[in-house]
């Protein structure tokens, strides 16, 4: 048993230390950047039109209820493009401008905000969209009987609670997968280089 223990000491001792590929931080931190600035685009482009449309197709003007929750939903989706700005990495965040250390922590906070934005607020952002669409709902479907209306609304509650839910889940997992490494590579860089100091 102390034999075996000994040859997976040796073992793991042989193994040479992960050196950082800085190429393949900046391609990762790129790619990124890219996917960030389509996001961004789509929401420019989508949030506008989603508001504009349920302001056109809800009658808001007929009743105070469905006109808060159409601000509601306006607001939502406006705070969250405001928190996609926020944590966008971007190009001329260079070295031009920072030292090492600053330019990567300043990626390290961003990319952890994106961490934090779909981990946290999104749940916020599904909980004002549940709101504003019961609120509304509330009120559409007011000529029907009490039964047919609350199962409605825990039918709406539940599909859109648990596809925002699904959608929040694949959200982090991709960022597990694509972020997680990049960050601990960055981490890893500023210990390294504190380690030194």
């Amino acid at each position: 048993m102390e034999n075996n223990f000994e040859n997976i000491q040796k073992l793991w001792q042989a193994q040479k230390p992960v050196e950082f590929d800085l190429t393949e931080l900046m391609a990762g931190l790129k790619k990124t950047e890219a996917k960030q600035r389509r996001e961004v685009i789509s929401m420019l482009v989508i949030t506008p039109l989603t508001i504009g449309f349920l302001f056109w197709s809800m009658p808001w003007r007929e009743s105070q209820g469905i006109e808060i929750s159409l601000y509601i939903i306006a607001f939502a989706m406006i705070w969250v493009l405001g928190m996609a700005f926020r944590s966008k990495v971007a190009k001329n965040d260079s070295s031009e401008r920072f030292t090492n250390e600053e330019y990567l922590k300043t990626q390290i906070k961003k990319l952890n905000y994106r961490y934090e934005i779909a981990h946290k607020y999104m749940y916020v952002y599904t909980f004002f969209l549940l709101l504003a669409l019961n609120i509304c709902y509330y009120i559409l479907l007011e000529p029907l009987n009490a039964l047919p209306r609350i199962g409605i609304h825990l039918a709406l509650t539940v599909l859109v609670g648990g596809f925002m839910h699904w959608q929040i889940r694949k959200k982090v997992k991709k960022y597990d997968k694509e972020l997680k490494p990049m960050m601990e590579q960055m981490e890893g860089m500023l210990e390294k280089k504190d380690g030194l100091s």
